[in-house]
């Protein structure tokens, strides 16, 4: 898990901030320092406190965010159960991915568990520089593909230690 300073987060120094963005983000894998700044220049640094709510379960927004510092919880709430965490999420990882694709409602709330830096990127970021989208895409499909690969391990490790 990356951790990086406040100096090496301040935006003075952009070439630097670029490699260390394509270097540890994975949403960022294989961009160029080129399409990286032309992605970025639609993108939005929003910062969140301790406990703030940044996305909330069943509300709308297809924003990807991007967690520059910092570290969210992933919660989703049931009718019959209450809440409960799905995951922590670092410096380095993404989340909303699932409405950013489909604009669909949001599958979870997320919540600020340290103050955060996020960038947060809509569908014309991505359009607005193609092939860099493209890249971003592919990125988000195998961030979700390795979620779902992690989400079957746990169901069958789940359902092995329940039948015994």
């Amino acid at each position: 898990m990356p951790t990086w300073t406040n100096e090496e987060i301040s935006f003075h120094d952009d070439q630097r901030l670029m490699g260390k963005l394509i270097e540890r983000i994975g949403v960022f894998n294989g961009l160029s320092q080129q399409e990286l700044i032309e992605l970025l220049r639609n993108a939005e640094k929003c910062n969140f406190s301790s406990g703030e709510t940044i996305v909330r379960q069943n509300g709308t927004g297809a924003y990807l965010y991007i967690i520059i510092a910092g570290q969210v919880l992933v919660l989703k709430s049931s009718e019959n159960r209450g809440g409960k965490i799905l995951a922590k999420l670092h410096t380095g990882d993404c989340f909303g991915e699932m409405s950013f694709i489909d604009g669909d409602p949001r599958s979870a709330s997320v919540i600020a568990d340290s103050p955060c830096i996020l960038l947060r990127l809509n569908e014309n970021a991505c359009l607005s520089a193609p092939l860099a989208g493209a890249k971003i895409f592919r990125n988000i499909a195998r961030i979700l593909s390795c979620r779902l690969r992690a989400m079957d391990e746990a169901y069958v490790t789940q359902s092995s230690s329940g039948a015994a």
